[in-house]
């Protein structure tokens, strides 16, 4: 589905908007009738950055078994900063997986077509298999408040895809580590995903939940949100003082885009749940309505799973981590220890 908005940065869209596939969706999870110990689980794991180690650690703790029926989805951001890009999306492909296209997949789609198109050749990245992580220019890919002045950081997403950045040298390294199977599965992968629980099981997690890479603004239709805004999204500001009209900000903020996703959601009778990343400053965010799973991994701290089961009628859902495997990188900016969970 094509959105009304298209950001002139966004790599070309193949899929916008796409339901999950009632045929993995697990049995459990679309029917009250499941009965005895869980069987089929949803596995939604937060930024990989290229971390395999990490991430295959995260699969053997939550016990993840195609064979009985768990299916694993991704929240953007496979790729890039990290060891292992194409060991990550190996890994994803062999096992079925879901996920939602990131900042960082879309940075690497459209520095493959630049360099292919320009003739560039990357800096020699050496062995990337062999667990050195990518440094990382200061000025790529990090919160618009940590690398400019206050000024520029008041800047709404909107101006700021208007700006043209050439590829940092990682990003181009990535993207020449990469097969063109690699890059076409990254391709393909929508900017939204929406799976529908049944209405019959027990659920604090509402009728539907969304999975995006970054954010959504409140009272827009999944249809209608900018592309550009759903990479990048942290917070949102009110548009010239209206109490439900925002500008989405890439900035951090006083408060995440969160907060409001929750209180309009107070106000539907039917509840949505988004399930995002993106936010590694803040770390595990837990609304009423929203479950953030970037826990700064690439940075050395976690890599984080929401496990989503249901037996006896009801929905039941837990997010476990594991302490990074790989090697880390080196931020440029600080990551706040003492992140703070957004609470319902």
């Amino acid at each position: 589905m094509t959105p009304t908005k298209a950001a002139k940065e966004i790599f070309p869209t193949s899929t916008f908007l796409s339901d999950l596939p009632a045929n993995v969706l697990p049995q459990s999870l679309s029917s009250p009738s499941n009965s005895g110990p869980p069987r089929g689980r949803l596995v939604i794991i937060g930024d990989v950055h290229g971390m395999r180690k990490s991430l295959e650690a995260l699969l053997d703790k939550v016990a993840f078994d195609r064979c009985k029926g768990d299916h694993l989805i991704f929240v953007g951001d496979l790729v890039n900063k990290g060891p292992d890009s194409p060991g990550v999306v190996d890994l994803a492909m062999k096992l079925g997986a879901s996920a939602v296209r990131g900042n960082h997949e879309d940075a690497v789609l459209s520095a493959a077509v630049e360099m292919n198109s320009s003739g560039y050749n990357p800096p020699n990245s050496g062995d990337l298999s062999a667990g050195a992580a990518l440094s990382e220019s200061p000025q790529h890919d990090l919160p618009v408040n940590d690398v400019q002045d206050s000024q520029a950081s008041e800047k709404s997403i909107s101006a700021t895809a208007e700006k043209s950045r050439r590829p940092s040298p990682a990003t181009q390294i990535t993207a020449s580590a990469l097969s063109p199977s690699h890059l076409e599965w990254l391709a393909a992968l929508p900017f939204i995903l929406r799976i529908k629980l049944s209405q019959k099981l027990i659920s604090s997690l509402g009728d539907t939940l969304i999975v995006v890479h970054a954010g959504l603004v409140p009272g827009i239709p999944l249809e209608e949100q900018d592309p550009h805004a759903v990479l990048h999204t942290r917070s949102l500001v009110r548009t010239n003082g209206k109490d439900d009209v925002f500008t989405p900000m890439e900035s951090s903020g006083d408060e995440g885009w969160v907060v409001e996703w929750d209180r309009w959601q107070d106000k539907l009778p039917s509840k949505t749940t988004v399930i995002f990343g993106h936010d590694a400053k803040r770390r595990i965010q837990i609304g009423r309505y929203s479950i953030g799973l970037d826990s700064a991994c690439v940075y050395g701290h976690r890599l984080s799973a929401l496990v989503i089961s249901a037996s006896e009628g009801k929905i039941a859902h837990e997010v476990i981590q594991v302490d990074c495997a790989d090697v880390p990188v080196a931020p440029t900016v600080s990551v706040k220890e003492e992140a703070k969970p957004v609470l319902g």
